[in-house]
């Protein structure tokens, strides 16, 4: 499904997502290269929990994760939310997936770790999508300035997932 409109809040089908609250304390420097994307940019992401026939889960590992990670990244400005998630999958994985609903909404504040003060807001969602078939060495993957440095099908969630405190019971 197509969708050209971002995951609206207040839309019938983000109603009874559930929302998490997400601080994000870095450097003044990480947020000042951030910033473009929040404030002219989207100041919103995507990604998905893409399983197989098999009940397997594709994860991903970059250059600013800590672990493995869902593949997803930034909502370009006319993209919708499901068109960033599955655009940003086919560029991590090599897989074409299919988006399917919204699994949760991250309700990220980014803070300065030097002062405490909030720089910018943004949204994360995460959606639930499926795909087939194998997952190319990560050398063909991602594109130029963020390269992937591994992907890969789990039968089970590794223990060192990025953010899995806040995204496990959501995987």
């Amino acid at each position: 499904m197509t969708d050209s409109t971002p995951l609206d809040p207040t839309s019938h089908e983000s109603r009874d997502v559930p929302r998490e609250q997400q601080e994000l304390t870095l450097s003044a420097s990480h947020l000042e290269a951030l910033e473009p994307w929040a404030t002219d940019g989207t100041a919103r992401a995507a990604a998905a929990r893409v399983t197989d026939e098999l009940g397997r889960i594709a994860l991903i590992k970059n250059g600013w994760t800590d672990g493995w990670f869902l593949p997803g990244g930034a909502v370009e400005p006319g993209e919708s939310s499901r068109d960033a998630a599955r655009r940003e999958i086919r560029e991590e994985t090599g897989l074409e997936a299919t988006i399917e609903h919204p699994l949760v909404v991250l309700e990220q504040t980014y803070v300065d770790e030097a002062d405490g003060e909030t720089w910018y807001t943004a949204q994360f969602i995460v959606f639930n999508a499926s795909a087939t078939g194998p997952i190319p060495d990560a050398s063909s993957l991602g594109v130029d300035d963020e390269p992937i440095h591994a992907a890969r099908w789990f039968e089970s969630l590794p223990e060192r997932i990025h953010d899995g405190d806040l995204l496990r019971p959501y995987l």
